[in-house]
């Protein structure tokens, strides 16, 4: 299982923007019935020399595909993988000399199906939906930030919200759907008037809603950019945000009806590869048409199962495949920092400390089964100071050269 979740083919902005219900569907399928096929092998494993054809094969070049796929096929035992799998190699060891490049015609009809396969993923998503499990899990994934130290503890408000309430009357006259409203007094908030607004932001330029703010009420009908767009106009009234986009941030938007999550980057968009997205055809040529498709972009975005979309955010975070506390542009510990002209060496240098100090810190003070927080917040507060300081110290080494060697 371990080499399962190392070799996930993540998105750009993972864990807040996962694939589309139909690839992570497929995924965990696949996983249930096979994921020895994910698991990492060592090089004991690797059998190649010692390989025998079955007998009775041809060896010839001119071995026909159909016999090819017949041994294939025969030599994978029953109880090893799932029989719609072999059937997949086997028309993909007979087809193997088929053209890549599909004709128009057969490209439409592998639209056809995947918009019929999203209708059902749809239809299921939403006969599984569960407002209360959603909210359940909403409020697991802050109490994880509390846990984990970015958060201050005592910083959450639960319901009922009393003191601010959620305005009601406003949020009906905005036009949120009543699923939404009463969304909106069962979930738990950032108590952000005591510890101001910046240590909210886990994910990039952007910031978790809160409904007892008039403004959030408002930006959750409209958010950034569209706000500035004239001609355009409110999100669906089914449509809930969890996360709010600031200026090129993240959209986290939670779908009442269909019981998903519809997640997107507002610096690029949603990825127009997937099929929520082509399901609406083309974009036309003139403006008002691409105006429309921007206007209604989040109609068009990968939908995630809601459970499963905040189960694996919770998981990134808890796995530590994720790290809180540093800048969320950076969350990703085993990424490695790139140097170019506005990145020097002391900042690099700095962010490496920062994520190795946090996941060796993390481990060290039991995380996540023998968890000591208030030992690691100490320890990383004085890490911090010590990381800064080197950086501080490298950055004025640097003011005498260019600050980029």
């Amino acid at each position: 299982m371990p080499g399962w979740v190392g070799r996930r083919p993540y998105p750009s902005g993972w864990p807040w923007i996962q694939p589309s219900i139909l690839i992570s569907t497929a995924e965990d399928e696949r996983y249930r019935a096979n994921y020895w096929l994910d698991t990492e092998l060592g090089e004991d494993d690797d059998s190649s020399d010692d390989y025998l054809p079955p007998e009775g094969s041809n060896s010839d070049s001119d071995a026909s595909s159909d016999d090819s796929a017949h041994l294939m096929v025969d030599s994978v035992s029953d109880d090893a993988i799932s029989d719609s799998e072999v059937a997949y190699i086997a028309a993909g060891v007979k087809n193997w000399r088929r053209s890549p490049s599909p004709t128009p015609l057969e490209q439409q009809e592998d639209l056809s199906r995947q918009i019929a396969e999203l209708v059902k993923a749809e239809q299921a998503a939403a006969a599984a939906y569960n407002p209360d499990e959603v909210v359940s899990l909403i409020t697991h994934l802050y109490e994880l930030f509390i846990a984990m130290g970015h958060w201050p503890e005592g910083c959450l408000r639960y319901p009922p919200h009393t003191d601010p309430p959620v305005n009601e009357e406003l949020a009906v006259q905005l036009g949120y759907a009543p699923a939404c409203v009463a969304l909106m007094h069962r979930l738990p908030y950032w108590n952000w008037h005591e510890n101001g607004d910046d240590r909210r932001q886990i994910v990039s330029r952007s910031h978790f809603a809160d409904y007892t703010r008039d403004d959030d009420l408002k930006e959750g009908r409209r958010g950034w950019p569209y706000m500035w767009m004239d001609g355009s106009s409110d999100y669906d009234p089914w449509l809930l945000p969890i996360v709010i986009s600031d200026r090129e941030g993240t959209h986290v938007m939670l779908d009442t009806v269909l019981g998903t999550v519809r997640a997107y980057s507002t610096g690029g968009g949603p990825t127009h590869d997937a099929v929520e997205w082509r399901r609406h055809g083309e974009v036309g040529p003139t403006e008002e048409e691409k105006n429309q498709a921007e206007w209604t972009e989040y109609r068009r975005t990968p939908l995630v199962p809601a459970a499963h979309y905040f189960s694996e955010v919770i998981s990134a975070y808890r796995s530590l495949l994720r790290l809180p506390i540093v800048d969320p542009d950076r969350s990703d510990p085993k990424e490695e920092p790139q140097h170019h002209s506005s990145y020097p060496i002391w900042m690099i240098t700095e962010e490496r400390e920062e994520k190795e100090t946090l996941l060796n810190l993390y481990r060290a003070c039991g995380w996540p089964d023998q968890w000591r927080r208030a030992e690691f917040v100490a320890k990383w507060t004085v890490a911090k100071k010590e990381i800064r300081a080197r950086a501080r110290q490298a950055q004025e080494q640097d003011e005498d050269g260019d600050g980029f060697d």
